[in-house]
């Protein structure tokens, strides 16, 4: 019965410590940076305190107070202290802020200060925490009960208790009351824990005082020989696991897209197993039992299910759409149980083993939970910083499964005796079997199936919408955080763009579509701060943005944040139209920092900041679109600097969407946004109030080279194309938003893992995108007329008209013929014409050179060749293209059917009514055809065939 109390506390012990963990890591990225090295500190930190109360558990004894008051009052000072941080974490950085500045470059020192902050802070809390297990073992009644039992329930229970936090917390405490009202609740469990604590001890009638006439509760005390076997068993097992989880949660993510979602189920899958474990071994052990010979057993059993989990991993069984986030968390649990729970579960049960062998040796049952307890979580803290920064960069995932495999079968032959390894003993054979067995796997292992797993999370960005194979992978690399994968699509022959992967998501690209939104985070602020001399771009992706700020001549410094160094070294791996490697620009400079802590550390402003971020839902980047870390964008700029940022609302639900909005605008008065004919909005806000920019300045960028001849290629072509962009302003957002609430640091969960919602998104975007409502609104708005010239106002209308063309082109299809025609004879814009096409400046411009190096061009870039063709204008050109199609028999009902609106359009009225009568039986009747009939007798006196 005690033992079933005590359980219970421990359980609700267990819930706070872990929401406590999560949320002190997740602040401690606000003040202190998110980058691999500063996570790194903070865990190391959070993991020396753990230490340190288990060294003190190893090395004392209870003076005269009772082990339940000592318990009570470790778990108030987990909830005060605890609860403490969670308030004051956030207002560190900017206390901390003129610190960080005066020492920005001195990296080393401030990677220290960072360290010693973030341990000082964390020190009391997270030392009571490695204190609360062995107290509470030295509870005398339960010292009457079996200790390896004891310590297995105990144990089990506080972990099961932490799984139970992890979820909790992930799923319902974080949206409903937030980081600090979650803070509160984790507070308020560690505070019925210590209360009932206290009632238990009460029910004990106990006679020794609450208050003992010394105030020290802890007497130092060493009177055993530690064993340093069955210690350095705990250390190495302490690291192979944590080892473990950091491989396994990478794998995982070439299956699950990273979400904080996903990070808690796999989180609780593995501490379900530790719990498990050890509940079970204490359920089945038994006073008289040996427990040391069986430690081989089960280190040998973990070494085999490690490669085993791995080889039989279901991942068939889950079958998800690219980019999406919206995976059941039951999917990811079915992963992640596959691949985790078996040695999860072995571990659980090593830990109260090893130290019930250690309790044999020591006698002191606190002294032997917090020796060995100090030795695992010694491991615990160099596990992580193995795996990520020596064996996943080095080895890969695969070979560190086996490295840590082998590394259990090794640590179980240091902690076998001789005598274990004789064929007379039942568990000589069993530890001999296990052997063979792993070293028949080791032989038979298909040691490229890791091969298989990285064409898992590539395969859907390979395949065009007809499911063809049209890209492949030219580089893999395993780094310190994430897996990359570039993957190129070549077209006749020659690179078209590139598309980078972050594990199982596509992080950026460089197809035309990615360009035209990317650079114009560039080009936007560009034109409205003509003045521009410093820029800042976060994040940097596959190097668009930065590359089209490298356009920009009158810049003299462009500093690039990125938090992975591997994507600033895959730079030299791109090429392309009008492309080279921006970090090569003497201008350019690249930080390998968090984006947030630099603009908090950085001491430079900035004409423009832009950002070109990973998409809002993937884990960890949330911080990047709240309310705080806009504020710090706005700091960082100089009086009438402009800041840019990407809103994509096509991955977002429309309130998720608005509270982004919300949070913009708070942090910037004059806020605005843009897109062009897409759901890839861009956010601007300028400090202060901006001002009026003139004609020729805003027409520098179109008539200067470099940028004119880039902005042509991304389909704004002239300047009064840069108005047909405008959605909105301040006052509309401000209407939008009204009764929303912002995004922010405290409250993350307004971000949901719920799957958007393309119809309602539709119908939120197309107000904007309406033509007649959009020019209405454009040039209606205050902060409009501040800041655009008045001259370029003419003819805005036909601007508006094609996007709201395109939009519901690429949204919903459209009449292509229909189309055509009004850009054709309705604009002098060639973009929408080659779109309309099938086409683009990028794919043209290959199709062109690959023509110039053949004697008659290859008939698969004759589409490409007429529709540039079309875009210049030169319909004769275009005909005489098709007509070569016709001459190799390679033309198509479409081909016959462009080529005689072609002959019309041309005055070839005659030729195009002799192509129809030849073609008559390739041409079905349908509405389509109907249309076209009509259209080419009413506009150029075509005289249909007959039916």
């Amino acid at each position: 019965m005690r033992i079933a109390i005590l359980s219970g506390i421990l359980f609700l012990s267990g819930i706070g410590a872990l929401i406590f963990e999560t949320l002190w890591l997740r602040l401690s990225g606000l003040a202190f940076g998110n980058s691999v090295r500063a996570a790194a500190l903070i865990l190391s930190s959070f993991m020396a305190g753990l230490a340190l109360g288990n060294a003190i558990a190893a090395s004392s004894r209870i003076r005269r107070w009772r082990p339940l008051h000592l318990y009570a009052a470790l778990e108030v000072a987990v909830a005060v202290f605890g609860c403490t941080i969670v308030f004051a974490l956030p207002l560190l950085g900017g206390w901390m802020r003129p610190v960080w500045q005066v020492l920005w470059s001195h990296h080393s020192v401030l990677l220290g200060l960072r360290f010693v902050l973030s341990f000082l802070i964390l020190l009391v809390p997270t030392t009571a925490m490695g204190l609360t297990l062995p107290v509470l073992m030295e509870d005398p009644v339960l010292r009457r009960t079996n200790f390896g039992r004891a310590i297995g329930l105990l144990y089990g229970w506080n972990t099961l208790g932490a799984v139970a936090g992890a979820v909790l917390g992930e799923a319902y405490l974080i949206e409903t009351f937030g980081l600090r009202g979650t803070g509160l609740a984790a507070g308020l469990v560690s505070c019925i824990a210590a209360l009932t604590a206290l009632l238990v001890a009460r029910s004990d009638a106990e006679t020794a005082p609450l208050i003992p006439d010394s105030i020290i509760p802890l007497r130092l005390q060493i009177n055993y020989r530690p064993p340093w076997r069955l210690l350095f068993a705990s250390l190495g097992t302490g690291a192979i696991l944590l080892c473990l989880e950091v491989v396994w949660f990478r794998f995982l993510r070439l299956y699950i897209a990273s979400s904080s979602t996903a990070f808690a189920v796999m989180l609780a899958a593995v501490l379900a197993g530790i719990g498990l474990g050890s509940v079970a071994w204490g359920t089945i052990h038994r006073r008289s039992a040996r427990t040391d010979h069986l430690l081989p057993v089960f280190l040998l059993l973990a070494a085999i299910t490690t490669l085993l989990s791995y080889l039989f991993f279901p991942g068939k069984a889950v079958q998800t759409r690219a980019g999406s986030f919206d995976v059941a968390w039951w999917n990811i649990g079915l992963l992640s149980l596959a691949l985790m729970f078996p040695v999860a579960f072995l571990s659980g049960i090593l830990f109260p083993s090893i130290v019930a062998s250690v309790q044999a040796s020591v006698g002191d049952r606190m002294n032997s939970i917090g020796l060995t307890t100090l030795f695992n979580t010694t491991g615990a803290a160099a596990g992580p910083l193995l795996a990520g920064f020596a064996l996943l960069p080095t080895i890969g995932f695969q070979w560190s499964l086996i490295f840590c495999s082998v590394g259990y079968a090794l640590i179980g032959i240091l902690v076998s005796e001789r005598s274990s390894w004789s064929f007379r003993r039942a568990v000589g054979l069993i530890i001999i079997g296990l052997s063979t067995v792993l070293i028949l796997i080791l032989a038979i292992f298909p040691y490229h199936r890791d091969e298989a797993h990285f064409v898992h999370a590539s395969r859907p960005y390979e395949m065009d919408d007809y499911g063809r194979l049209v890209a492949y992978p030219i580089r893999k690399v395993e780094g310190i955080a994430d897996t990359f994968q570039l993957l190129r699509r070549d077209l006749f022959g020659e690179p078209y763009y590139y598309r980078l992967l972050t594990n199982a998501f596509s992080m950026s690209a460089t197809n035309p579509h990615s360009q035209r939104y990317m650079r114009l985070f560039a080009y936007l602020p560009l034109a409205f701060r003509p003045e521009s001399t410093d820029v800042l771009l976060i994040c940097y992706g596959c190097g668009v943005t930065a590359d089209a700020f490298v356009h920009e001549s009158r810049l003299k410094r462009i500093d690039v944040v990125d938090i992975s160094k591997e994507v600033f070294d895959l730079a030299d791996s791109y090429s392309g139209i009008n492309y080279s490697n921006p970090l090569r620009d003497p201008r350019v400079t690249a930080f390998v920092q968090d984006g947030r802590f630099f603009l908090q550390a950085s001491p430079r402003q900035y004409d423009i900041i832009s950002g070109e971020p990973p998409p809002p839902k993937v884990a960890g980047s949330v911080n990047l679109y709240t309310e705080e870390f806009f504020s710090l964008m706005h700091s960082r700029l100089k009086e009438g600097g402009i800041a840019t940022f990407w809103l994509p609302i096509n991955q977002l639900k429309v309130a998720e969407a608005k509270a982004i909005l919300r949070a913009f605008h708070n942090a910037f008065s004059n806020a605005s946004v843009w897109a062009s004919a897409d759901q890839e909005w861009i956010m601007m806000g300028i400090k202060g109030s901006g001002r009026g920019v003139r004609e020729e300045e805003m027409g520098r960028l179109w008539s200067e080279a470099g940028t004119g001849a880039d902005l042509r290629r991304i389909g704004v072509e002239v300047p009064q194309q840069l108005a047909a962009l405008f959605l909105m302003d301040g006052e509309e957002i401000d209407r939008i938003t009204r009764d929303i609430a912002p995004l922010t640091d405290f409250y993350p969960k307004r971000l949901s893992d719920a799957p958007w919602d393309e119809q309602a998104t539709h119908r939120f975007a197309w107000p904007y995108m309406e033509a007649a409502v959009a020019v209405h609104r454009f040039l209606w708005s205050p902060l409009i007329n501040r800041i655009w010239p008045e001259t370029l106002n003419k003819s805005l209308h036909s601007f508006f008209a094609v996007r709201e063309s395109r939009y519901l082109s690429e949204l919903m299809g459209s009449n292509k013929l229909a189309e055509l025609d009004l850009y054709l004879r309705g604009s002098r814009l060639r973009t929408p014409v080659l779109e309309v096409l099938r086409s683009d400046e990028f794919r043209l411009s290959i199709a062109e050179r690959v023509a110039l190096n053949s004697e008659s061009p290859l008939t698969e870039t004759l589409p490409d060749l007429v529709a540039g063709a079309l875009a210049s204008r030169h319909v004769s050109e275009a005909i005489r293209l098709l007509e070569m199609e016709r001459n190799r028999e390679s033309r198509g009902v479409n081909d016959i059917l462009l080529l005689t609106y072609l002959y019309c359009l041309n005055g070839s009225v005659d030729k195009a009514e002799t192509l129809v009568a030849g073609s008559a039986g390739s041409i079905k009747r349908d509405w389509f055809i109907d249309w076209l009939w009509a259209k080419l007798e009413t506009d150029f006196g075509f005289r249909p065939p007959a039916d």
